[in-house]
């Protein structure tokens, strides 16, 4: 005997309530209620389901894309990772528009925006929080450090 034969089960329609056991072979038999375990209980059927599941083997990783983007997104490596080569050459060529093009390119990456092969990044919904308190905790670390100054004279001795 498993502990949910010991809960009495109480049918949907009350006229067919009864004090007896559901294990009772005199309790009365109601096929239309769903039992806790059945996919088409009332909670189960109220959770949004997915027609096509977001971590597909084939897919690229929103984790190696983000750090990708954060890291040397300068060089459009996450344009050349998620198989946007014109982009990720021009990209390249242009060392991320200035920065603008690596800055815009990341917000794009962090809201779920670039996409492998029209399907969203593998891992996406799970690692989203983490990525932005981690880019946003990096930007706040670099500017304390004073990074923008310092690239600037580096740029300015080779120059």
């Amino acid at each position: 005997m498993t502990a949910t034969s010991e809960i009495p089960a109480l049918s949907a329609d009350p006229a067919n309530r009864s004090a007896a056991p559901s294990d009772s072979p005199f309790a009365p038999q109601n096929p239309a209620a769903p039992s806790p375990g059945d996919p088409t209980s009332s909670l189960e059927s109220l959770a949004p389901s997915e027609s096509q599941p977001a971590d597909v083997p084939g897919n690229r990783s929103f984790v190696i894309t983000w750090l990708l983007s954060m890291l040397f997104g300068v060089l459009g490596l996450d344009r050349f990772y998620t198989g946007r080569y014109l982009t990720g050459a021009l990209k390249l060529l242009s060392l991320g528009g200035l920065g603008i093009w690596w800055l815009i390119d990341l917000g794009i990456v962090l809201a779920g925006g670039l996409r492998y092969r029209r399907e969203p990044l593998r891992g996406y919904a799970q690692d989203k929080e983490i990525a932005w308190i981690a880019t946003g905790f990096t930007l706040i670390v670099a500017y304390s450090m004073q990074v923008d100054e310092l690239v600037t004279t580096l740029l300015g001795s080779l120059f």
